[in-house]
């Protein structure tokens, strides 16, 4: 599998690969990934670490020491990524895989030390990896239309008062709902169409 076809969905879905914004900043741990190839891509909820194999020989060889170097920058991640680390693993290489490598991708992505593992061989094990399915992606891409409509929409100077009393009472109903879930989400609604603030 070509990398430059998973580079591009890490960047769908809204990874980046900017080592002076990546949440580790420990020259020696970002050197220790540079030296061994394996690239840092990041999102504001995952970090993946992607290595491009290309030969039998360089994955059988090598993905044990490179998940090794990858529980290092584990030891330093911030809470939210703890849980959230994996490791791509990208075979690309033009002559057909010895009869043991199906095996050891087998072994690979059920190993769970350190981080989850997707071995990738062709396009279609880009489906396999959950945040690359367009579910997730077009979610994301719809939550940002949800911003982009609010922001667009309470920035208009003629809006009718009530009327921006109201959206944004609306846009406020989620936030409330996740500090007090006993929130009564229909006399919420109610108040605000009467005028009261969404209060009571």
């Amino acid at each position: 599998m070509n990398p430059i076809q998973l580079r591009k969905r890490l960047e769908m879905a809204d990874f980046q690969n900017s080592q002076t914004d990546f949440p580790v900043q420990d020259d020696s741990i970002l050197d220790m990934h540079l030296n061994a190839d394996l690239e840092l891509w990041f999102s504001v909820e995952r970090i993946a670490v992607l290595k491009t194999y290309t030969s039998n020989h360089h994955f059988l060889l090598n993905w044990r020491e490179d998940q090794f170097v990858i529980s290092h920058l584990l030891e330093l991640l911030p809470a939210q990524y703890k849980n959230n680390l994996y490791f791509l693993l990208v075979l690309d290489w033009e002559s057909g895989l010895l009869p043991e490598i199906p095996m050891e991708m087998n072994r690979v992505e059920k190993n769970a030390k350190v981080c989850r593992k997707y071995v990738l061989h062709n396009i279609d094990d880009l489906e396999r990896v959950p945040f690359f399915q367009p579910k997730y992606i077009y979610a994301k891409k719809g939550f940002d239309f949800v911003e982009k409509f609010k922001t667009e929409l309470l920035i208009e100077q003629s809006l009718d008062p009530k009327i921006r009393r109201v959206v944004e009472g609306y846009f406020q109903l989620e936030h409330l709902i996740r500090i007090n879930n006993k929130l009564d989400t229909k006399q919420y609604i109610l108040n605000l169409l009467k005028g009261d603030g969404g209060s009571k």
